[in-house]
């Protein structure tokens, strides 16, 4: 594990050390809740073989990032289901591709639902569950430069003499379910558990001689989480949050939360 990585977790473990305050139990008298939020996220994706020019190019496996401002609206329909909405812009970085996108807008959606909820103010927690989908299109010039090597170890370009420029464009979903274990430790509301994600997605590059439609997929499906929020108000309406996820992907995520 990086260093990097290292000090994240350790950061979510000592917060609430650091910071003590008085005993409470939560606070879900709010309807809406609001957040700004950013996301950061490295995972590796595959993209399916495909055939250019009569070639044959097999699967591949390549790191992607991603860095999301997100606004996020939620909806408390009835006491254990709450309903949300995402907006805002994500860009996204494929290094193995020479890929590297502007910020364009991305949206999405979830609903997370608490399965049990224990009350007493002593020892607060609930157990929940999370769905959340964020789909965007990003878009890039590059050099797409396909070869083979010949009978004789020669290197030989399908697009002569050495590639062309192409607006690539990548359409990215991803899917993400959470199961979690959410508890109360003064001001502090650490929350951890596992997670699956999905990512469906094309890589288009048109050039002059065959249009591409290339898949693209996640390499891995399990994940953990580690999380907490730090709550401002005695109110309990306004809150920091800070989470990391491993596994499925290596991401860092925070912002600010409130209740009206």
């Amino acid at each position: 594990m990086s260093l990097k990585k290292s000090l994240l977790w350790l950061l979510l473990f000592v917060l609430p050390v650091l910071f003590p305050g008085k005993a409470a139990a939560y606070n879900e008298d709010s309807r809406f809740h609001f957040e700004a939020l950013f996301e950061y996220l490295t995972r590796d994706i595959r993209e399916d073989n495909t055939q250019f020019a009569g070639e044959n190019f097999p699967e591949t496996t390549s790191s992607a990032q991603s860095l999301r401002l997100l606004g996020k609206l939620s909806l408390r329909i009835v006491d254990p289901l709450e309903i949300y909405g995402l907006a805002g812009g994500s860009n996204l970085d494929v290094d193995d591709f020479h890929f590297h996108s502007d910020f364009s807008g991305a949206y999405g959606g979830g609903v997370r639902v608490v399965l049990f909820r224990e009350r007493d103010p002593r020892r607060p927690y609930q157990v929940f569950a999370d769905y959340r989908f964020l789909q965007f299109k990003a878009n890039d010039s590059v050099l797409f430069d396909p070869t083979i090597i010949d009978n004789a170890g020669n290197a030989v370009h399908l697009l002569p003499p050495s590639g062309e420029s192409v607006q690539e464009r990548i359409r990215w979903q991803e899917h993400t379910v959470k199961l979690g274990f959410m508890a109360r430790d003064y001001e502090f509301e650490p929350y951890g558990g596992v997670r699956f994600s999905l990512v469906k997605g094309r890589d288009h590059i048109p050039t002059s001689v065959q249009k591409l439609n290339i898949k693209v997929n996640q390499d891995d499906i399990f994940g953990v989480f580690l999380g907490t929020s730090y709550y401002l108000t005695p109110s309990d309406k306004a809150a920091l949050f800070v989470e990391g996820s491993l596994f499925d992907q290596y991401s860092i995520s925070g912002g600010f939360r409130v209740g009206f």
